[in-house]
């Protein structure tokens, strides 16, 4: 577990009482696990996607476009824009790949025809099974050591730390303009 330097803030050299009283909630120590485990999973997701000859965006797009599939939710060019916060341009040059490499398709909108919507392919779904299988094999074990009760408040937990991460960064992106 991590353990501050005595001279050290919890955020860094400058402290204050409200930074110091952060520091001393119960859970504080869970951030930097979290901040672990997610450096962690970048690196495996790094290590992966080279292999796999994919760019970082090219992974988050197919998985927002997967997950959007998973779930019945539609996903457009500019809403995945928006979610990896690319420029049109951007966006555009990941579409255009991974439409090319097979992963992506690019529809007209049922609702609207002049709006397009993205729906992932086999080959897509394939490809990230072959890429992150390995890494749940090896975590699947490890959820298997708790209860049902205990996955169910892990499930939840993580679900309002995302949210509040997704708040913050809102926040951030509001301040910028």
């Amino acid at each position: 577990m991590y353990r501050m330097h005595p001279e050290e803030s919890a955020f860094g050299v400058e402290s204050s009482p409200e930074r110091e009283r952060l520091a001393a909630t119960p859970g504080f120590e869970v951030l930097f696990l979290l901040q672990k485990f997610t450096t962690e999973a970048e690196r495996y997701s790094e290590v992966v996607r080279r292999h796999h000859g994919l760019a970082r965006n090219d992974i988050h797009a197919i998985n927002a476009v997967v997950e959007a599939d998973r779930t019945g939710a539609t996903v457009t060019p500019r809403d995945l824009r928006r979610l990896l916060i690319l420029s049109s341009a951007a966006m555009t040059s990941v579409l255009d790949r991974l439409e090319a490499s097979g992963h992506l398709q690019r529809h007209p909108s049922p609702v609207d025809r002049r709006q397009l919507v993205l729906s992932s392919t086999p080959s897509a779904r394939a490809t990230g099974r072959e890429m992150f299988d390995p890494m749940v094999e090896h975590m699947m074990p490890v959820l298997g050591e708790y209860s049902e009760e205990q996955i169910a408040l892990f499930e939840e937990m993580i679900t309002k730390l995302t949210d509040a991460i997704a708040a913050a960064r809102e926040e951030v992106q509001a301040a910028e303009g």
